[in-house]
């Protein structure tokens, strides 16, 4: 992303067991809230520990809810986009302090840590590209062909089903990666969904495993927070979250419930 001596080094959370989705959301709020004291880079890779429904931060309240998702719980996340199934996935965030280079350039953390996804997909067996870049080779594709391009459909309520340049798609052109941003104050929180299988809730959104079957999920999972964490620094530790974080996290639950 830019000159490795430049970035700020990064602690990675990993958590050990699924979390309910108040959980979640309060500590990487929590996360977001620390940056403000922190010279260093905060990655957290996590899941979830039932069916859950996150509605992007911007997105209206009045949304109405699918009949199928209305008995899940449901939270707000701080980033923005549409409404994601937390289900059968795994999630990571990113929250970066206010002297990390990409604050001057956001939007280029999207392909930063987008890329650096599609090298370890590419390595545990599922091919992937940016949905900028498999675009620009469809749409040459319909010029040769002298095809017409898709008509533009209405905007649908899971995050899932829109379209993103910055996605991640299989090359079949299956969505399997979104992320989405937070900034405040100089500090950036990117949360970024990664869709392993699909779940009984939304079978329409077919998964890594499911589009691969021989994914080499296990290894994956193992490489997944070096991967994101090499993203955005040039050096990194890991450890689970301490005192500090969780005890904001409670205040921060306590105080939205």
């Amino acid at each position: 992303m830019t000159d490795a001596t430049c970035l700020p080094s990064a602690e990675v959370l990993i958590d050990r067991l699924p979390m309910d989705g108040a959980f979640n959301m309060a500590l990487d709020e929590a996360l977001l809230e620390l940056a403000a004291e922190r010279e260093y880079s905060v990655v957290r890779i996590y899941r979830w520990s039932e069916p859950t429904v996150s509605l992007g931060c911007f997105q209206a309240r009045t949304s109405p809810v699918p009949h199928r998702f209305q008995s899940l719980p449901t939270v707000r996340r701080l980033s923005g986009g549409g409404a994601i199934l937390h289900d059968q996935e795994l999630t990571y965030s990113v929250v970066l302090p206010a002297r990390h280079a990409a604050r001057h350039n956001p939007s280029g953390l999207y392909a930063a840590i987008h890329r650096a996804l599609i090298v370890l997909l590419g390595d545990c067996g599922a091919a992937a590209a940016l949905r900028a870049d498999h675009d620009l080779r469809q749409a040459a594709l319909r010029e040769a062909a002298s095809a017409a391009p898709p008509e533009p459909a209405t905007e649908p309520f899971l995050c899932f089903l829109r379209g993103d340049p910055n996605d991640v798609v299989h090359v079949s052109g299956t969505k399997i990666i979104g992320s989405a941003q937070r900034r405040r104050r100089g500090v950036i929180l990117q949360h970024g969904s990664i869709l392993l299988r699909t779940s009984a809730l939304a079978t329409d959104l077919p998964g890594i495993q499911d589009l691969v079957p021989n994914f080499l999920l296990a290894e994956f999972t193992d490489r997944l927070p070096v991967a994101v964490a090499a993203a955005v620094a040039d050096q990194w530790t890991v450890r689970e979250a301490n005192s500090t974080e969780l005890q904001r996290a409670e205040d921060i639950r306590v105080r939205s419930a």
